[in-house]
């Protein structure tokens, strides 16, 4: 303060000061200032930028949505998915913060280095294996882990889950995320070092099925570089148009062809045996139904090509 009186002491310090060099005349003297100390746990890092993560967060409520609507088209169940938190953990962190069995795909993130992880929750696991296979799609009270046949049934479900995935990704980036292989315990799983930071995206799901929790894991490193190759790589309309129609001319669709129906009773079922000759509706002049996701799509004509049955589409509807 400017009207401040000096003590003795103080008075005598500065004098001593000026005498020895330490203070000039006419020199301000400033205060020093305590240096704040900032907090940062290792364990737990923050190193995603806050501008990235908002863009993270916009693009992950889409895949959320996108994932609810697939998983209920796959699985014919109502089922809503939401996002529910976007986290930093180091590896080490990640895989220790699961107490329960969990179901984990470990994902290839061609055409970025390093490996990512799809978890799910064992029981809402069966419940999909359970609906699929045509039961009502329950959680069951206990908890166990997935056969290989029940691996199989949920591998082609999270199959259409990364699908979706990519999709939402088209701004960003074009990805070529395969599911390499499914594991029971996460625990002993090394898709990366400890010390690694990994982004943590949380979906919650709800609906027939009952609740469940998706976890997509991916690095941050390779977060970080599909932010900057999308900086540096500016997609066009008619690319992005190209980009959309390259995947979707990838997904496998379920085709049939109906040869013919006929209603038979319980009774003429249960009697049938081999060599018996089942009528049909259709005339042998009548064209064959081609069916798409059980949709009819075309009529059409059976047929040979080489030693393999052929079908020659005629009339498109």
């Amino acid at each position: 303060m400017a009207n401040a009186i000096l003590k003795n002491e103080e008075v005598e310090a500065l004098l001593a000061a000026i005498e020895t060099g330490q203070v000039l005349v006419g020199q301000k003297v400033e205060t020093k200032k305590d240096k704040k100390i900032q907090h940062y746990d290792f364990r737990r890092p923050d190193r995603f930028p806050r501008e990235q993560k908002r863009r993270l967060q916009k693009i992950s409520e889409e895949v959320a949505k996108a994932m609810g609507i697939s998983l209920s088209r796959y699985l014919s169940a109502s089922i809503v998915v939401e996002l529910i938190a976007i986290e930093e953990f180091s590896y080490e962190v990640f895989v220790t913060s699961f107490t329960d069995i969990m179901c984990t795909s470990v994902l290839s993130l061609k055409p970025f280095s390093g490996l990512g992880c799809l978890t799910l929750d064992v029981g809402y696991c069966l419940a999909m294996v359970d609906r699929g296979l045509g039961g009502p799609g329950r959680i069951p009270q206990k908890i166990r882990p997935l056969t290989m046949i029940e691996e199989a049934v949920v591998n082609s479900v999270l199959l259409s889950v990364v699908e979706e995935v990519k999709i939402c990704w088209l701004k960003i980036a074009h990805l070529d995320w395969k599911i390499e292989k499914i594991e029971s315990d996460i625990k002993s799983l090394q898709i990366a070092p400890s010390t690694e930071v990994m982004i943590s995206i949380n979906f919650a799901t709800s609906g027939d099925l009952g609740n469940g929790t998706i976890i997509l894991c991916i690095p941050v490193t390779t977060l970080e570089m599909m932010m900057i190759k999308s900086k540096t790589e500016k997609v066009g309309r008619q690319e992005e148009i190209a980009l959309v129609k390259n995947v979707l001319n990838n997904v496998e669709l379920t085709t049939t062809v109906v040869l013919g129906t006929t209603n038979l009773s319980l009774n003429e079922l249960i009697n049938l045996k081999e060599g018996d000759v089942v009528r049909l509706d259709n005339k042998v002049n009548d064209l064959l139904k081609l069916e798409i996701e059980e949709k009819v799509k075309s009529y059409g004509k059976p047929g040979m090509v080489s030693k393999n049955l052929a079908f020659q589409v005629s009339s498109m509807i």
